[in-house]
């Protein structure tokens, strides 16, 4: 508990390294980049003691000391820094502002760098390829109290964007909207597929169940099209749909799904009946 009594954040820069967290040891304040003080985590994260090879961030280099963007990713010099503390992040869609490298191979195997989105100050931790969680080394990042929170300063729109041009963005398919869904029912009242661009599965119809129309629909969030990235935290990527449906219905409820949508697709198609979904055979058939 001794990470509980670091000094306060009531000084308005916050403390760099701050280490106030709540009885569950999760941070109780804002951290945001030392750099340009953009706020990265709000209010989540946990905070986690870690040794030995854990405790190791790996740093790339190219020859000329830059980081390693394009081609030169795989054709790096790593170094790496050791600390002691880190916030645990359990999904990317916790993080308030964050931008992600390609996966690098590294020291660690491979990863994806987490930066600054701002500044790209970093880096600041990293995400092992194929896992939901991320991990940022504490004493690079500065905390400040909850109190001093702004959304309006933190999250304006970038110099020369409106809200319309935006949306127009989003429906042209040059942004990707992100969001998750918490269910507790065991019908979700939806078909998916592998997605048409054959990267990942999507939802391909509604369903209705004695005449009545599914959770997922009813959401109001869920559109045709949209993809299903992870399921109680588990990615799915290389799953196809059978695979995903399978750890769907399997899943501890509340289940959260999280999803991307890509663009506006049409919602041209009518709810389908419901049919109780059989897995695929494990053993071939006599």
């Amino acid at each position: 508990r001794a990470a509980m009594t670091d000094s306060a954040l009531g000084d308005g820069d916050g403390v760099l390294g701050g280490r106030r967290v709540d009885e569950e040891f999760v941070n109780c304040g804002m951290l945001r980049c030392p750099r340009c003080f953009s706020r990265i985590l709000s209010l989540k994260g946990r905070l986690t003691r870690r040794s030995g090879r854990d405790a190791l961030l790996s740093i790339p280099k190219t020859a000329t000391g830059a980081a390693p963007s394009g081609e030169q990713a795989d054709a790096c010099d790593w170094s790496q820094t050791t600390h002691d503390w880190w916030w645990l992040v359990e999904d990317v869609n916790d993080l308030d502002n964050v931008a992600l490298s390609l996966t690098l191979k590294s020291p660690q195997g491979d990863c994806r760098l987490a930066l600054c989105s701002d500044c790209r100050c970093g880096p600041l931790g990293y995400q092992l390829d194929g896992e939901g969680q991320l991990w940022f080394a504490s004493d690079l990042l500065r905390q400040q109290d909850a109190a001093f929170a702004n959304d309006a300063e933190d999250f304006k729109m970038p110099d020369g964007m409106d809200m319309a041009s935006l949306q127009a963005m989003i429906e042209s398919g040059q942004a990707t909207v992100a969001y998750k869904t918490v269910f507790e029912e065991t019908r979700l009242g939806m078909m998916l597929q592998d997605a048409a661009d054959g990267l990942g599965v999507e939802v391909a119809a509604f369903t209705e169940y004695e005449g009545e129309v599914g959770p997922a629909e009813r959401s109001g969030k869920v559109k045709l099209g949209d993809k299903v990235v992870r399921v109680n935290g588990k990615s799915t990527i290389g799953c196809g749909f059978a695979e995903v449906l399978e750890m769907i219905i399997g899943a501890q409820r509340p289940v959260t799904l999280h999803w991307e949508r890509q663009g506006i697709r049409p919602q041209e198609k009518a709810r389908v009946a419901h049919t109780d979904w059989k897995p695929y055979p494990t053993e071939p058939l006599p």
